[in-house]
């Protein structure tokens, strides 16, 4: 056990459950299933708490502060009410007095505020600690009211990509005043619908998948003052691109240099793609100061599942897990290359409705 790699897997369903990689023999393997609230789609660790992690109910309107084993298996600690309608991520704020949470379907962002080992000090959410978008009406079906879908937090501030807005909030966050916006990310395209967001070591550059247009956006992520938009680049293979209505881009991560002065790898999963052999992922080079984003040799790794969703990356940057909710299970990939700009798939294990993959 002691040399294998845990992962949680939070699911569409009504379970989270756990499995086993072996980096030896290059085996992923079954762990445990815990009964959970309805629809367990975001897993998020505490920075310094060991053993601590979060997880929405999304159906439900909830959080819980869940405390893993070993193994893999949860035990809840504390529930609140999210204060709002489809609690879809959420992260803990820099100063960690509190768990911020963005909602989908009714588009605001809330606190629940925590103690010092980051439990839940209270289970309802107070007026000062609720962030409803100033939103104006968009043409595409899809942004016919707010629908904040992440919460990043870059030092005093949290980003929060609005699929809704077409754009992503700058906010802060202060006792007692609760929230403050400050600014938002522009260079979007009508219709783009930023999903998610990685920032760069420097924290001057910012990466955005638009999950409507299945396109990457890189823009500038000044201190103050307005962003710049910098590159567009399509995150589907040739194939798909006549099917891009019918598409959708779900996650993105930015892998650790190897080195201070290497480039590093930044991976997109696309979504619904009706070729038979499934989705993709779109593989970036970013240089090292953050400003140049480039397509791969590899560019894309073909045929990982049926309507990918979650990526993420172990704390040794070499392991990157995929989970394919419609078919296709959950995926290991190996960091390789020249810069660990490529992937090679290594293990799978065949579990459906699995959208949230978290290593502990």
């Amino acid at each position: 056990m002691s040399d294998e790699l845990v992962l949680l897997l939070g699911t569409h369903g009504h379970h989270i459950h756990s499995a086993r990689f072996d980096p030896k023999s290059l085996s992923l393997t079954y762990g445990t299933k815990t009964p959970f609230s309805e629809n367990p789609s975001w897993l998020s660790r505490h920075p310094t708490q060991e053993g601590i992690i979060y997880s929405n109910g999304h159906a439900n309107g909830k959080v819980f502060c869940v405390k893993h084993g070993p193994d893999g298996s949860v035990e809840v600690l504390d529930e609140a009410d999210s204060g709002g309608g489809g609690p879809t991520h959420l992260a803990v704020l820099n100063d960690l007095s509190g768990l911020a949470i963005a909602h989908y379907n009714t588009g605001n962002v809330t606190v629940v505020p925590l103690d010092g080992q980051g439990r839940f000090l209270s289970s309802s959410i107070s007026p000062p600690n609720n962030f409803i978008p100033p939103y104006t009406p968009h043409s595409h079906a899809r942004q016919e009211g707010p629908h904040a879908h992440q919460i990043v937090v870059v030092d005093d501030q949290v980003l929060v990509p609005d699929l809704g807005s077409n754009t992503i909030w700058r906010l802060k966050w202060s006792e007692p005043n609760g929230w403050e916006l400050v600014g938002d990310i522009k260079g979007f395209q009508e219709g783009d619908g930023p999903r998610h967001c990685v920032v760069h070591l420097s924290g001057k550059y910012i990466y955005v998948l638009n999950e409507i247009t299945s396109v990457l956006t890189v823009h500038t992520l000044p201190t103050s003052g307005p962003s710049q938009l910098l590159n567009r680049l399509t995150l589907l293979p040739e194939e798909d691109e006549p099917h891009e209505n019918l598409m959708g881009a779900a996650e993105i991560v930015l892998l650790p240099p190897l080195t201070p002065t290497s480039p590093t790898l930044l991976i997109c999963s696309n979504r619904d793609s009706p070729n038979p052999q499934g989705d993709a992922l779109a593989l970036f080079s970013v240089s090292p100061d953050g400003s140049q984003v480039t397509r791969t040799e590899q560019e894309w790794v073909k045929g990982v599942g049926k309507h990918l969703r979650g990526l993420t990356v172990d704390k040794t940057g070499k392991w990157v897990c995929c989970a394919a909710r419609n078919g296709g299970g959950v995926v290991i990939f190996e960091r390789v290359g020249k810069d660990g700009l490529e992937l090679k798939e290594v293990a799978r294990l065949d579990l459906d409705t699995t959208v949230a993959p978290l290593w502990i």
